[in-house]
C-alpha cells in the first residue's frame, strides 16, 4: 500500500514483479545476453506424443530465453540449462507450460508471440510470490523499477499491478 498527491495506491507485489521481469527477460532475448543457470544435474523430463511435436517446432526458440534442452530417449529430453532467474522447482513447469500451448494456438500466431508467451511464463515463476514480505528498501526499489517499465499498469497476461483510490 502507498499514498501519494492523488489518493492511495494498493499494489500487487507479485503482478508488479512480474511485468518488471517480463520486460527484463524480453530485453536479455532481444539481445542475446540472457542470464543462463547450468543446472547441476540435468532435469529428464518424459513427453506425450503431442509434446515432442512441439518440441521439435520450437527447439530454437527453447534457447533464446535460456534453455539448453538435448534428446534423452524417444520421447525424453534432458535440460541442461535454463533462464537463470527461474528456480529449479520452477523449470519443469516453464518447460511444460511452453509445450503445452496448442498447435492451433502456435500456428496462428508468430513466434514472436511465442516468445512473448515464454517471457511472460519465465516471469511469472519467478516473481517474488504473494504474501512474501517485503522491507521497505525493495518495495523503494520495486516502484522505482516498475514506474521505468514500458507498460507498468498491467502485467504480461493483462491483470492490473495498481488499483487507485482517490482522495475524495
Amino acid at each position: 500500500i502507498a499514498t501519494g498527491p492523488d489518493g492511495l495506491w494498493v499494489i500487487d507485489q507479485h503482478v508488479a514483479h512480474e511485468r518488471i521481469l517480463f520486460e527484463q527477460v524480453l530485453r536479455q532475448m532481444a539481445s542475446g545476453e540472457v542470464e543462463r543457470q547450468q543446472l547441476l544435474i540435468p532435469l529428464v523430463l518424459e513427453l506425450t506424443p503431442s509434446q515432442s511435436v512441439e518440441l521439435d517446432r520450437i527447439r530454437r526458440e527453447l534457447d533464446q530465453p535460456g534453455f539448453e534442452v538435448e534428446q534423452y530417449g524417444p520421447r525424453a529430453i534432458a535440460i541442461k540449462s535454463a533462464p537463470a532467474a527461474l528456480g529449479a522447482a520452477e523449470v519443469e513447469q516453464v518447460v511444460f507450460e511452453i509445450l503445452e500451448i496448442s498447435e492451433k494456438e502456435l500456428r496462428q500466431s508468430s513466434y514472436e508471440d511465442l516468445r512473448k508467451e515464454m517471457a511472460a511464463s519465465i516471469a511469472c515463476r519467478a516473481a517474488i510470490k504473494i504474501n512474501t514480505p517485503l522491507d521497505k528498501q525493495r518495495m523503494e526499489w520495486m516502484l522505482r523499477t516498475l514506474a521505468a517499465c514500458e507498460f507498468p499498469m498491467s502485467c504480461p497476461h493483462g491483470r492490473p499491478i495498481a488499483l487507485r483510490y482517490p482522495t475524495r
